[in-house]
């Protein structure tokens, strides 16, 4: 989307992301974050979930996504925060949308802040996301 046209309430293009356990092991690794409920079914069981969980970080890394998609290959990250409000299941399909909460231009930039969710199958809210991006200005 052409980020003149953007607008307060604009819809940020849905992601559906679904990984393996393997995947969001390789992930843990990759970032340095391998902690033991991304890989120990009896620990997370004994916590009350039904096993391994997904990475906070690849779900926010998810909403981050979605918007630097929906913006283009010009477009850089100012900021991004996340609270995670409920654990996520690898093989389980999720979905990363969001909306346009604000949009601020100057000479040189368009900043655009949106609002993110990732919710699972049953639409429980697993993530909250706000991801801030600019849009160097055209010449």
């Amino acid at each position: 989307m052409p980020v003149d046209d953007l607008r307060v309430g604009s819809a940020v293009a849905p992601l559906d992301r679904c990984v393996s356990r393997v995947q969001s092991t390789l992930f843990s690794a990759a970032i340095r974050f391998a902690h033991q409920v991304h890989f120990d079914d009896e620990l997370c069981r004994a916590q009350g979930w039904k096993g391994v969980i997904l990475p906070g970080f690849l779900l926010g890394n998810w909403c981050l996504e979605a918007v630097t998609r929906m913006l283009g290959p010009r477009s850089v990250v100012r900021s991004v925060s996340f609270r995670l409000t409920s654990v996520a299941y690898p093989e389980t399909k999720l979905r990363i949308s969001g909306e346009v909460t604000k949009v601020e231009r100057d000479a040189e930039w368009t900043l655009v802040t949106c609002a993110m969710t990732v919710v699972d199958p049953e639409d429980t809210l697993l993530t909250k996301a706000t991801v801030t991006v600019g849009v160097p200005a055209t010449d």
